[in-house]
């Protein structure tokens, strides 16, 4: 049985349909994403075109042509405006309502829209400059993985081929090319089309489920309150982090840092305005980190950055710079009888196989030096050789002296 192009046209709207109810009910999830809803409308709205299309000759002219075709070119509009918003870029209605609105003047041209021949090319035309557009939008995507948008970048730019293959087709044919049966090379560019659909489908629930899955992980490995990996997270990527750098021979450093002075102002001002200064500690440290840099918080007023490779090299500046972070107003306590908040740095650089819980502990070793000898300083590890092997009493003096 051959497929003419009526029977694919209805195909079509099923496939669209529920395509587009699959990204709406994925939309649901997180109801976060504006380009995965405007998707999920955009080819729903195309199933009742596609229905209508297919009824050519069964219903009048108006609703199978004009109405069909200006519900389509709505929804490229809308499919326009979905891409460009998973670019982070905005779009004005009358971009969405443009390719609808043009047909919509085509249909008022009866040299137009009463030759099947001209009124073919015109559609196709329009449909093939949105399919261009589309897939170009893609190639900016900010979504989802980058080769499934690239992917999905080469389906639509495969289809905008397709419809001007359709437009040659109409343009060259010496006789009027209708939907029907017995225009195979018509019906070919529309079943490459329903194709085209069924693939962009599995590839756009799959790039946002991605997507999800990967906010998932963010929130899972997150400190809410300071952005900062937590500590589980923090552990495991710094020790993938530092073994590679150790394999490939590049320098690593670890900085361990911890607020001066932090009880006294949990105390005195309550845990609401010190949760406020670790959020603030979080965000002005992420922005001072250079990329490549992993930054965790250990617990309470603690937290840790693992620079590797050429971030190595700010770490004279940066590990300066965040005993200041919060600024020093004065050294005396204010007016209220808390100091102005300051950070002390413990700089450990690694030794060739060592493990990241000696870094650890020789970066905590230094961090108790710089608290013991005033606050508001770095101090530098000793070699690992050269270290005191009381650790354990190291941290617990730390701790008495944080306070």
């Amino acid at each position: 049985m051959v497929l003419d192009s009526l029977t694919i046209l209805f195909a079509l709207a099923p496939l669209s349909l529920m395509v587009g109810v699959a990204l709406y009910l994925v939309w649901q999830r997180e109801r976060a994403e504006q380009g995965l809803l405007l998707w999920a409308y955009s080819l729903m709205l195309r199933a009742p075109a596609f229905l209508l299309l297919s009824a050519r000759d069964t219903v009048p002219n108006f609703l199978s042509i004009a109405l069909a075709n200006a519900l389509l070119l709505f929804g490229v509009g809308l499919g326009i405006k979905a891409t460009r918003a998973l670019g982070r870029r905005s779009t004005s209605a009358l971009i969405v309502v443009a390719p609808a609105l043009i047909w919509g003047v085509m249909c008022l041209i009866p040299g137009i829209y009463e030759n099947d021949q001209r009124r073919l090319v015109a559609v196709t035309l329009l449909q093939a400059l949105c399919s261009a557009w589309i897939a170009f939008e893609f190639t900016r995507c900010v979504v989802g993985n980058r080769k499934v948008c690239l992917a999905l970048a080469g389906l639509i730019g495969t289809m905008a081929l397709v419809q001007i293959v359709r437009l040659g087709l109409a343009v060259l044919s010496p006789e009027p090319v209708v939907l029907g049966t017995g225009n195979v090379p018509l019906a070919a560019t529309i079943y490459v089309q329903l194709i085209a659909v069924f693939l962009g489908g599995l590839f756009s629930v799959g790039m946002f489920l991605e997507a999800q899955l990967k906010d998932l992980r963010r929130l899972a490995d997150e400190d809410s309150l300071t952005g900062a990996l937590n500590r589980e997270a923090f552990q495991t990527r710094a020790e993938l982090a530092l073994e590679r750098a150790q394999r490939e021979g590049e320098e690593a450093i670890l900085l361990a840092i911890d607020l001066d002075r932090f009880k006294a102002l949990n105390d005195e001002l309550g845990h609401g305005e010190g949760d406020r200064v670790l959020a603030l500690f979080g965000a002005k440290l992420r922005d001072l980190l250079p990329e490549g840099a992993l930054f965790g918080r250990q617990g309470g007023d603690e937290f840790a950055v693992l620079l590797t490779g050429d971030a190595v090299r700010r770490v004279a500046g940066l590990a300066s710079s965040i005993c200041g972070l919060l600024g020093r107003r004065n050294r005396e306590p204010d007016a209220r009888g808390i100091a102005t908040i300051t950070a002390s740095v413990g700089l450990a650089r690694a030794e060739p196989d060592e493990p990241l819980s000696a870094l650890l502990g020789r970066a905590d070793a230094a961090l108790y030096a710089a608290k013991r000898d005033g606050r508001d300083q770095v101090s530098i590890a000793a070699a690992a050789a050269a270290r005191e092997p009381a650790r354990s009493a190291d941290r617990l003096q730390l701790l008495a002296v944080t306070s």
